[in-house]
């Protein structure tokens, strides 16, 4: 009875399809621009246009001129599904987009790599002359919306002149 099943067994493993082969192009990661892949938010100098705040400003304040730019960037996990969020914003700011990218870039950009930290981007536009409080907490959305604690919190004071 086992020679009967083990014959089985072999027959039908030389009768499986091969898979296709994956074309190598398909498996490329996209590239990083060199002058951010190894940079965090703290090491990038700002420039006239955008002010770079990282997890080292939490709790410090900052002094946009109107039409600059604020890049709030943060390391969380979210293949894991921790993220950040804005919980406030005060009006002299506008959210103008997000982003994120790979905080080892050399490691996470290989085929196959899945996981990982990532830094977490709020890039946000000063549009009228005043002060406020950005707040930020990480975590998982569907906890936070269940009232759990958040995983952590930023805050930054931000003054707009004109």
């Amino acid at each position: 009875m086992i020679g009967i099943g083990l014959a089985a067994v072999l027959l039908l493993a030389g009768c499986r399809e091969e898979a296709p082969a994956v074309p190598e192009e398909a498996i490329d990661a996209p590239a990083v621009p060199e002058e951010v892949a190894d940079e965090t938010a703290a090491d990038v100098p700002a420039n006239a246009a955008i002010l770079y705040a990282g997890a080292d400003m939490d709790g410090t304040s900052v002094t946009l001129a109107m039409g600059e730019t604020l890049r709030i960037e943060l390391e969380s996990i979210p293949t894991a599904g921790y993220i950040w969020q804005i919980t406030a914003r005060p009006d002299i700011l506008e959210l103008a987009g997000e982003g994120g990218r790979p905080t080892d870039p050399d490691v996470q950009n290989q085929p196959g790599y899945t996981g990982g930290n990532h830094y977490l981007s709020f890039d946000l536009t000063a549009v009228a002359a005043g002060t406020g409080t950005l707040e930020l907490v990480e975590g998982r959305p569907w906890e936070l919306k269940a009232g759990e604690a958040p995983d952590d919190t930023y805050s930054l004071q931000v003054t707009v002149t004109e």
